[in-house]
Parts: structure tokens; C-alpha cells; sequence
């Protein structure tokens, strides 16, 4: 079963349930991997009963799939929020490109972190050692990508570069890489550097996250 074919419970006492079901089992899975995380601790974190875990669920490897998409689909739902309307106390086209540059390499690391340790023991259970990104998460990875890119090229009028395409993938992909590698304030050079390829221009320092409050949402 996958996170879109389960039937999302209609009455919001159901939907907490299920919530609370999903919570703990992805608390339970980051502390104790998958082998050491049973039905009954599950519901018992919960607080809920296994007759409620087997109204939603045919099993453990039943919960076990549909956790591994709704891991992505939890982070495209904080992506969205991220991403449209406003950003802080301004609205997004008043952003410029340095401010865009720097909270996307925010963004961009807050969500490798997003339930890691649960995330990599679910792909290693489902998946095998060594094996690649679910669907759900290249579908996630995609939608990143194409919504990064269309953020930066808005602010086309901004990108003094001869393939202002090549800049923004360039730009996006070298964020990507880079999300969990490197310190903070080596990031903060990056992003001025990729700011420099985008624009041409030359900052005396790192660009500024101030006002960018809309990333603390993973917090």
C-alpha cells in the first residue's frame, strides 16, 4: 500500500490517529531501525490499540511502505509552504538573488535532514544496502529542482550571464551537492560565489539571510 492508495480517514479524530500511528513508528524506526520496531511498541508510543493499527494497515511491511513515500510527501507539503506566497514580512518576487541563493542552500539542507535516520533504515529495509532513492523521492528531488530553478529565473532580469539557463542549473545543482558537506560558513562562500556567477556582481560579504524567517518551518 502507498501513502496515496491508503483511504486518508475523513473524521479528524481518524486522521489524528493515523498521525500519531505514523509519528511513532518513524520515532521508533530512527531509534531502534526497522527489525528492532514492532506493531505493538508502535501503538503503545501512540497510545492508540493494534485494532486501530490493523483498520489502516495489513502489517508491518504494509506500514513500512507507505511510511516511505509519506516521508516525501510530508517534505513536498513543507516545500510548499516554503516556496509560495510570502517569505516572512515580503512578498517572494520582492526577493532579490542573493537572498533567494542563500535561502534556498538553507532549505536545501534542512531537507536532508527531514526524518534521515528513518528515512535511510526504510530504504535499506525495502530496498536493499546500496540502493538507490524510492520514487517518491526522485519525484520530490524533481519538483525541488524545477521550482529552484523557476524561482532564479524570475529574477532573469537580474542574471548577468551569456546562458542564464546554465547559470540557475549550475547554481541549483552545486546547492544540491553541497547541502550536508560543507560548514556553515564555507557554505556562506559558496553562495556568494554562485551569486557572483549568476549576476556578475561582487559583495563585500556573504548574502544576508535576515528576513528569510519562512525557512524555520523545519525547525
Amino acid at each position: 500500500m502507498s501513502a496515496t492508495q491508503l483511504r486518508q480517514p475523513k473524521q479528524s479524530r481518524s486522521r489524528r490517529t493515523l498521525q500519531r500511528i505514523t509519528r511513532a513508528a518513524l520515532e521508533l524506526i530512527a531509534e531502534k531501525g526497522v527489525e528492532g520496531t514492532t506493531i505493538s511498541a508502535i501503538v503503545r508510543r501512540a497510545g492508540s490499540s493494534v485494532g486501530s493499527f490493523y483498520a489502516r494497515f495489513e502489517g508491518k511491511d504494509d506500514l513500512l511502505t507507505y511510511l516511505d513515500e509519506r516521508i516525501w510527501e510530508s517534505a513536498e507539503e513543507r516545500w510548499n509552504e516554503a516556496t509560495e506566497g510570502s517569505w516572512g514580512d515580503r512578498a517572494i518576487g520582492d526577493r532579490a538573488i542573493p537572498e533567494v541563493v542563500g535561502g534556498l542552500a538553507k532549505l536545501y539542507a534542512e531537507l536532508e535532514l527531514v526524518h534521515r535516520a528513518a528515512r535511510d533504515a526504510l530504504a535499506q529495509a525495502l530496498r536493499g544496502p546500496g540502493a538507490g532513492p524510492s520514487e517518491a523521492a526522485l519525484r520530490f528531488k524533481a519538483r525541488v529542482l524545477e521550482d529552484s530553478r523557476r524561482l532564479l529565473l524570475d529574477r532573469s532580469a537580474a542574471i548577468n550571464h551569456p546562458i542564464p539557463d546554465l547559470a540557475v542549473e549550475t547554481t541549483c545543482r552545486s546547492l544540491e551537492a553541497c547541502a550536508l558537506s560543507l560548514d556553515p560558513a564555507v557554505m556562506a562562500d559558496l553562495c556568494a560565489a554562485l551569486v557572483r556567477h549568476l549576476t556578475g556582481d561582487h559583495p563585500s560579504a556573504p548574502p544576508s539571510d535576515e528576513g528569510v524567517e519562512f525557512f524555520d518551518i523545519w525547525g
